[in-house]
């Protein structure tokens, strides 16, 4: 704790005090101050000097001189004073800046930015209407809606999609912004590529080179964060996605079966599978070439994209093999599809092949219990019914039944099949 000064005159609340001291020394001191005078007038008169004048002169000198170092002293401190300010300020701000940037490194998904941002943003930033729009393979989409964004008109996506061409190319960290309907838009970059942008009111807070000089450093870490985040779930996605049909791969068809399993236990309403399996697929491998195989699957894929729902869950379960989960959906609104799905394959012929043969497909079709849990027991009994498909004849529809796991009861318990 700092110790007080302690003075034994304060003008500012002893003025009559010390008046009045001056007036008793004047007093005390008569005397011997009119003696002094005499003794200084006797010299001045003798030796023909003025004594009186240049002791007032240098008197007046000195006082000066004296308040001229008090005022220095003063300047001094309160520069001292400032420079402290100023310096605790800016510690202040870079540990703001430290525990916003340690935070963000922790924000492993897209969708722990935003609650990220609005509880560490540096305090000097956090009052203004921010807004963050990312860049992506279809386009761009807001990751951060600022709480008092303005209304435009138009979507901050458009709005950026079209400023985004002028944004000049990294530089150095220097931000450029751009107006654009009202609205200033920052770039955002990672490892010296555009990735997304930031979006305030263009205001004269936004306008101020201090401000922005502050942004720059929260906008670098954001574009580390965002792309760091979109490898990762393009990582994630890449895991789980066949290359060639970009349909789910065997990985992804079970952790999705397994969440319509857990979702079909609260909704009473299980899912139905249908296993596909292209006929004589390494016949058309033989004796076309590998590479006319894949644009085979590639055909079958996208024929069967258009006739399935958005909710829909299409897998490439290994080879040509192709799981299709279908949510709450009945045993006999399932086999409709299959069969749709074989007529639609069966017709197949793409004008840009001209050696081009028809493709047939054997489809098995299951449906999981209400209770069910585990992803296993439905793909294997879809998985049966595609078999006892392509052993019946190929090119035809089976949907599941008991008899298939006991072949001594096959005569009296048919499989229901839809044939060609």
């Amino acid at each position: 704790m700092a110790v007080p000064k302690f003075r034994l005159l304060d003008l500012r609340n002893d003025g009559s005090l010390a008046f009045g001291l001056i007036a008793g020394a004047a007093v005390v001191f008569q005397q011997p101050l009119r003696y002094v005078l005499n003794v200084a007038g006797a010299v001045e008169q003798e030796y023909h000097l003025d004594l009186l004048p240049a002791l007032v002169v240098l008197t007046v000198t000195f006082m000066f001189q004296q308040y001229r170092k008090r005022q220095e002293s003063r300047a001094v401190a309160l520069a001292a004073e400032a420079s402290a300010r100023t310096e605790h300020d800016r510690a202040t701000e870079l540990g703001e800046l430290v525990t916003f940037g340690r935070s963000l490194a922790n924000a492993l998904e897209l969708k722990q930015i935003e609650p990220t941002l609005w509880r560490d943003l540096p305090g000097s930033l956090r009052h203004c209407r921010l807004s963050i729009v990312m860049r992506q393979r279809a386009g761009w989409r807001v990751l951060v809606q600022g709480a008092d964004s303005p209304d435009q008109g138009l979507m901050l996506e458009e709005i950026v999609a079209d400023t985004a061409a002028r944004f000049a190319p990294y530089t150095d960290g220097l931000i450029e912004p751009l107006e654009t309907k009202g609205l200033l838009c920052f770039p955002v970059f990672a490892n010296h590529e555009l990735i997304g942008a930031a979006v305030l009111t263009d205001d004269d807070e936004s306008r101020d080179a201090k401000f922005q000089q502050k942004l720059m450093p929260v906008l670098a870490f954001l574009g580390i964060t965002m792309r760091n985040a979109q490898l990762l779930a393009e990582s994630r996605e890449d895991s789980i996605r066949d290359s060639l049909t970009r349909w789910l791969n065997r990985r992804g068809a079970i952790e999705a079966l397994g969440l319509e399993l857990r979702r079909a236990v609260r909704s009473g309403k299980p899912p139905a599978l249908l296993m596909l399996d292209v006929d004589e697929f390494k016949a058309i491998n033989d004796r076309d070439g590998h590479l006319h195989g894949d644009t085979v699957l590639q055909e079958i894929s996208r024929t069967v994209d258009g006739l399935l729902r958005g909710t829909d869950v299409k897998c490439r379960y290994g080879g040509d093999e192709f799981l299709i989960i279908l949510p709450e959906t009945p045993l006999s609104g399932a086999a409709h599809v299959a069969d749709h799905i074989r007529q639609a394959i069966a017709s197949l012929q793409p004008a840009t092949m001209a050696n081009w043969h028809q493709v047939t497909c054997s489809i098995g079709v299951a449906v999981a219990a209400t209770a069910e849990r585990h992803p296993e027991g439905p793909v294997s009994r879809a998985d049966a019914a595609m078999y006892k498909a392509k052993n019946s004849g190929r090119n035809r529809v089976v949907i599941y039944d008991r008899s298939i796991e006991d072949s001594s009861r096959e005569t009296q318990a048919p499989l229901i099949a839809l044939r060609a």
